[in-house]
């Protein structure tokens, strides 16, 4: 569930894991909006690589706006949220153990806060995700979002201290120019 209590979202990350942040350098950001769309629902996505290095430390961050179909046509509410995840598919080439699994993630941004906890399923593959039908809420994830204007605050299973990735690149124009126009297309937008 959201929360827009800038203090309760870090106050409930910091308790679990009560070591100082790591802030270090900026990520390196990659963009991709996709648009999915069945009988039952249609969504659209706009996904961010972070990476901080070659080595494939990294975090994947999906902010997600989706609408539900009813007898083929859009209704209902907007579902605003986003999903974030730490693995990289490049590690799995290498022989090393399995990456850490996120305990949880923090959006933070100056009009929205929310954390995201771990759900026992399906998110079994270490992955987070956190949503609202609150439009308003909704709304305020969307804009720090496109604007690149926040922070993302984790914590790593087996980890003490708690890590962020603050992003200011905002997506390319052709990129924001795919999300918008799904955004656009939704019913309730």
């Amino acid at each position: 569930m959201l929360r827009p209590s800038f203090s309760a979202g870090l106050a409930a990350l910091l308790l679990m894991a009560p070591a100082q942040a790591a802030m270090t350098a900026p990520p390196r950001t990659e963009y991709k909006a996709s648009v999915n769309e069945d009988p039952a629902a249609k969504v659209c996505q706009l996904a961010l690589a972070l990476r901080r290095s070659g080595a494939g430390d990294g975090l994947n961050f999906q902010l997600i706006v989706a609408q539900m179909k009813r007898e083929g046509a859009l209704a209902g509410p907007l579902v605003t949220g986003f999903t974030a995840d730490s693995r990289n598919p490049g590690l799995a080439l290498r022989r090393a153990a399995r990456p850490a699994k996120l305990v949880s993630v923090a959006f933070v941004s100056e009009r929205y806060t929310s954390v995201a906890l771990p759900k026992v399923v399906p998110f079994e593959d270490g992955s987070v995700a956190a949503s609202t039908l609150d439009f308003a809420e909704g709304r305020e994830l969307i804009t720090a979002v496109l604007r690149a204007d926040f922070e993302l605050w984790l914590t790593m299973e087996n980890s003490r201290a708690a890590d962020s990735y603050k992003v200011s690149t905002p997506p390319p124009a052709e990129v924001l120019s795919q999300f918008s126009g799904c955004l656009g297309s939704l019913a309730s937008f």
